[in-house]
């Protein structure tokens, strides 16, 4: 995969792909999704994580990615282990964390959430059978 194909999604640290919603201008949902597919045509299981939860796309960008992940759903989970939030304010983490049990329920995938990035890494790596001190087992 070449990681200079994504914009909204960071593969520096691949198999954990990092988000990068936060700037996104509107209209971008066409991107975002030619990115997913990219990475769900890669043979290679990934975790997202997602650490701008709070940042709100417009409703036509949130409409198409959601029709996107409703159809693709199968294949989405064929190689996404799981969707890791990142929320620091605690109430706010409490809401992510009780709309992730109820996507996890109806998607039949985990939707987790964590306070830190740090905890996002080591919750991904786990996920992906990398939890050891070496870092990355990459193949």
């Amino acid at each position: 995969m070449n990681h200079e194909q994504f914009f909204f999604h960071d593969l520096s640290q691949f198999p954990i792909v990092t988000s990068r919603h936060g700037s996104a201008p509107l209209g971008y949902s066409a991107s975002w999704i030619r990115e997913m597919e990219l990475l769900v045509d890669n043979p290679r299981t990934f975790v997202m994580v997602v650490p701008d939860m709070r940042i709100e796309a417009s409703h036509e960008d949130r409409k198409a990615m959601i029709e996107w992940q409703t159809v693709n759903m199968p294949r989405l989970k064929a190689r996404c282990r799981a969707f890791i939030a990142v929320e620091r304010d605690a109430q706010a983490l409490d809401k992510i964390r009780k709309r992730g049990e109820k996507m996890a329920r109806a998607f039949g995938m985990p939707f987790l959430a964590v306070a830190t990035a740090g905890e996002a890494v080591q919750c991904a790596r786990e996920l992906l059978g990398q939890a050891g001190p070496g870092g990355f087992n990459l193949d």
